[in-house]
């Protein structure tokens, strides 16, 4: 039994209108050759019976994919503790920022940096996108060289420190780690670990100078022994909490990469017995705003993940549009949200 309700198509336009095939396909690819009055009147038309431009058709045409790649590591995707939290919201972001676009995400898994590289350059040689996104941004990032040696269209979640002017959403991690660290300083404490990332990141490497900075304005020198590097979990936090804790001078204060190494780091000095903003403080940095329910809530700095991915595509469609990628760069400072004194007990 044929459907009641059939989906319309561009005849069903040119019965409605009066105007041709021909010219209702014109004006919907936006053609000179139509009037502003005629394309108009064929887009009130379409809107009026929910008729939908066909991708594929457009694709055949335009030589274009309509699709937006983006990379999202495969520990993710296999529930690395809460990680994917994070990029849950960047792909919501972007899902947003790309609405009323004929642009559509395109989740592509990759397992580490090498296997991104060779997912990049498939998806470049092989026109599987139109434009690349991507997060987990390297000091010296390979990918990066390669699409802009090919000119290809990608935006990135931080910027590459050694590679040339692209297009990038970035949060300030230079100063979050710079105030982090004065705030414990002023707050009494000398001995404070910075619980950090794999150190070939470029924010890891922010994150380091800021802290060093902090350290050197009241004559502090960094010890290397409280600089704790790894992934981004639960475990690590609380594996670097142990083990400052038990050196001859431990660690007092803590500025940790995100909620996540956060929560260990809360895990491992009550598993020692320290007393939380008396005998250390620890301060936390994330997007999600989970440290206002731990015990004891935390100081944190926050930066809205999902607004900052809007961005992302937002300057994704300009440079489809031609824009030079030189002038797409936001760069943005986190919010302090106080939440504990940070200071030791006299």
């Amino acid at each position: 039994m044929p459907p009641t309700n059939p989906r319309p198509t561009i005849k069903t336009l040119s019965e409605m209108t009066g105007f041709s095939i021909a010219t209702i396909s014109k004006a919907l690819r936006n053609s000179p050759v139509v009037t502003e009055a005629t394309r108009q009147a064929i887009i009130e038309a379409a809107e009026k019976v929910g008729y939908q431009v066909s991708l594929r058709g457009r694709s055949l045409r335009t030589g274009k994919s309509y699709q937006i790649a983006v990379l999202m590591p495969l520990s993710v995707a296999k529930s690395h503790e809460w990680n994917g939290v994070e990029h849950a919201e960047i792909l919501a972001g972007i899902a947003e920022g790309l609405e009323g676009s004929p642009y559509r995400i395109a989740v592509h898994l990759v397992r580490d940096t090498d296997d991104s590289i060779g997912v990049v350059r498939s998806i470049v040689e092989g026109h599987l996108a139109d434009g690349l996104i991507f997060s987990g941004i390297l000091h010296d990032d390979p990918r990066i060289a390669f699409l802009i040696e090919q000119g290809f269209p990608f935006v990135t979640l931080g910027r590459s420190h050694l590679a040339g002017p692209h297009a990038f959403v970035d949060i300030d991690s230079e100063w979050a780690a710079y105030a982090a660290t004065r705030r414990l300083i002023e707050g009494g404490h000398r001995r404070i670990a910075l619980v950090n990332p794999d150190p070939a990141l470029a924010y890891s490497v922010d994150r380091v100078a800021g802290y060093t900075r902090a350290l050197a304005e009241v004559g502090l020198t960094p010890d290397p022994a409280l600089i704790s590097t790894g992934d981004l979990t639960t475990r690590h936090g609380k594996a670097t909490a142990l083990a400052l804790r038990a050196l001859p001078d431990p660690a007092t204060g803590f500025v940790c990469v995100n909620e996540s190494t956060a929560l260990g780091v809360l895990s491992g000095l009550h598993a020692t017995g320290v007393q939380i903003d008396r005998q250390a403080s620890v301060i936390a940095y994330d997007d999600i705003n989970a440290s206002a329910y731990f015990c004891p809530p935390l100081t944190t700095f926050l930066y809205p993940l999902e607004t900052l991915s809007r961005v992302l595509a937002a300057f994704m469609l300009r440079l489809l549009e031609g824009e030079d990628p030189k002038g797409l760069s936001h760069f943005v400072r986190p919010e302090l949200i106080i939440r504990q004194e940070d200071r030791l007990s006299p």
